[in-house]
């Protein structure tokens, strides 16, 4: 019983010291963010501001340009999370719940573009854009994740554990497969689709790479870019630039504290057994 506890008092002990390891680089952003410019400068760091200033957030968005890249970002965020969830679950619906031919193929098909890099479609996407008309627009943010391969396995997998004899049971009922979809398949379904929603969301609100390729006007520019573009801006400024990170990352944190029990739900595969 000794060597247990010890035991576990060790595994407190490590993991503790990594929680607080992980923390701090945190805990230095949110501290400079609200620090004045010669305090943040300073060689030796302190490590609470003194005095207790919000003048960097307010340098922040004087100009309307975080503010208006934030709400690009939600946008664009928005409309890809409402999409994928919708076309990943109806397309995982019909992989675990239909029979017909190719199914496994197709399915395998898809999985396997998992396996090619991102880097290796950016000059190819950017050429079929370029022929689509779609440079400078949100399309090419939006688009080609709406049924992504992930999110499909995802739904193919949770979907699949719904029994059979439910779906069975409307159609006997006469219910049509539309209505089987929306009043049986996805109210089961709410840590799936919570889940998907959040990583979608969260994939497309810390997007840079597409943002920086396909958009050339400063007026569509996403939150990611504006805050890079702050290095150079303000490049003597390290806590407008810190401030300028805290407001990127805050959404993502309240989204994820009120859905993490979705998000562990869906990803430890849970649903209806037969």
């Amino acid at each position: 019983m000794r060597k247990e506890k010890g035991s576990l008092w060790g595994t407190y002990l490590l993991l503790t010291l990594g929680g607080l390891v992980m923390i701090f680089p945190f805990y230095f952003m949110i501290v400079t963010s609200f620090k004045s410019k010669d305090e943040a400068q300073a060689i030796h760091p302190s490590f609470w501001p003194h005095p207790f200033t919000i003048e960097p957030y307010i340098e922040l968005v004087r100009d309307n340009v975080v503010f208006r890249a934030a709400v690009n970002s939600v946008i664009v965020a928005i409309l890809s999370t409402v999409g994928t969830v919708l076309i990943c679950a109806l397309a995982g619906y019909a992989f675990a719940k239909h029979r017909f031919a190719g199914r496994d193929v197709f399915f395998v098909v898809l999985l396997s573009t998992m396996m090619i890099p991102g880097a290796v479609l950016l000059i190819p996407g950017f050429l079929l854009f370029r022929d689509f008309g779609w440079l400078d627009t949100w399309a090419p943010l939006i688009v080609p994740g709406l049924g992504g391969a992930f999110g499909v396995f995802m739904s193919r997998q949770f979907i699949g554990t719904i029994p059979d004899s439910l779906i069975e049971s409307a159609h006997l009922e006469g219910a049509s497969e539309w209505r089987i979809i929306f009043r049986i398949v996805f109210p089961l379904s709410k840590a799936l689709l919570s889940t998907l929603a959040i990583l979608t969301f969260l994939g497309s609100w810390n997007s840079f790479m597409g943002p920086l390729i396909f958009l050339l006007n400063d007026k569509l520019f996403t939150l990611p870019i504006v805050i890079a573009l702050l290095q150079g801006r303000f490049s003597d400024r390290q806590n407008v630039e810190m401030a300028g990170a805290m407001v990127s990352i805050i959404p993502v944190l309240i989204l994820f504290f009120f859905f993490q029990k979705q998000v562990v739900a869906s990803l430890a595969n849970t649903g209806l057994k037969e």
